[in-house]
């Protein structure tokens, strides 16, 4: 009886948490404040800068969701103020998960099919999630943006103020590419 009360409370805070996580969604990303500067949050470690864009990771860091835990999170700020946040998906069976995962959270995905990947977006009140399949390889790139400054970003990449593409990790073999 007793085991069955504890698994009945655990399903119900998982129901009731779950919402609470998407909501979370809209004003913090993994313990940080969109719209922070980097200085608020702890242990951030610069791989990565380029005018006014720094790319910050944190020593075992990961993020998890739909079962997959992503590895080698990669945070995004702009004018000092955190605007993204970029990870890997290892495999072709995490990505169908995490694909799956997304769908359920926040509805299915609008879909944009490129030479060499299909992009699948989700939009959560300020944040833009996108999710990029590569064709040629298993990996797969997960992107979570905070819209009022991530447009800020593409304007001033359009400007030519910043880089389109910024390499992170040069010179380890999973190199992975932030392209907005």
């Amino acid at each position: 009886m007793k085991l069955a009360i504890a698994a009945l409370t655990l399903i119900a805070l998982t129901c009731l948490t779950a919402p609470l996580a998407a909501q979370d969604l809209q004003t913090v990303f993994s313990g940080i404040r969109w719209g922070a500067p980097a200085e608020e949050a702890r242990g951030l470690d610069l791989k990565r800068e380029d005018g006014d864009l720094r790319y910050y990771a944190k020593s075992d860091d990961f993020y998890s969701l739909g079962g997959v835990t992503c590895e080698k999170v990669r945070y995004g700020f702009y004018q000092n103020q955190f605007f993204a946040a970029f990870m890997k998906v290892k495999n072709q069976k995490e990505f169908k998960a995490v694909l799956a995962h997304l769908n359920e959270r926040y509805g299915d995905a609008r879909s944009q099919m490129r030479m060499d990947r299909t992009i699948y977006i989700w939009d959560f009140i300020d944040v833009k999630i996108k999710l990029k399949h590569y064709e040629e390889s298993p990996e797969a790139k997960l992107a979570f943006y905070y819209l009022p400054l991530s447009a800020k970003v593409n304007e001033a990449r359009k400007s030519g103020k910043s880089a389109t593409i910024i390499k992170l990790d040069s010179g380890e073999e999973d190199e992975m590419k932030l392209d907005f």
